[in-house]
């Protein structure tokens, strides 16, 4: 179990480093194929997205939300099921007002602990149901302007 309980605290590690450097690319490298992400609670009625509709979608986030820091309040986690949970905060600024995030994230582990395989992702619902309509406005903005995010 030695090996296992490492390299799912190695891949963790690897992902809330990169989470806390806003980098898509290190966030998603240790994620499986078929690694979902699902926003939750259920209630707000965003469906899991799969890994490639994440690559195409968190960049445009990172982009608008800028000044981005991370505090990790709690980290649980259980080797033998290959769960871990993060509790964590989010602030940033961006071209429509502050971010201002809570999360609880749900991590699934591969058998071998190197991949992640689903993410559910508990928001601030208050916070997002701000937040959601003036980013969606954003982009629609952004494009019919024809400019990148």
């Amino acid at each position: 179990m030695g090996t296992e309980s490492e390299a799912q605290h190695a891949t963790l590690h690897k992902f809330l480093v990169a989470w806390g450097n806003w980098s898509a690319t290190d966030m998603i490298a240790n994620w499986s194929d078929d690694c979902t992400q699902a926003a939750l609670p259920f209630s707000m009625g965003h469906p899991a997205r799969s890994r490639a509709q994440v690559e195409a979608t968190l960049p445009l986030l990172q982009q608008v939300v800028t000044e981005y820091t991370l505090v990790v309040h709690q980290v649980v986690h259980d080797v033998p099921q290959r769960k871990a949970v993060v509790y964590a905060l989010s602030s940033g600024k961006t071209p429509f007002g502050d971010w201002n995030n809570e999360y609880a994230v749900f991590f699934t582990f591969n058998e071998n602990g190197q991949e992640i395989t689903k993410i559910e992702e508990m928001v601030d619902t208050a916070f997002m149901k701000d937040f959601f309509p003036k980013f969606q406005q954003y982009m629609r903005d952004q494009a019919s302007n024809g400019k990148p995010a």
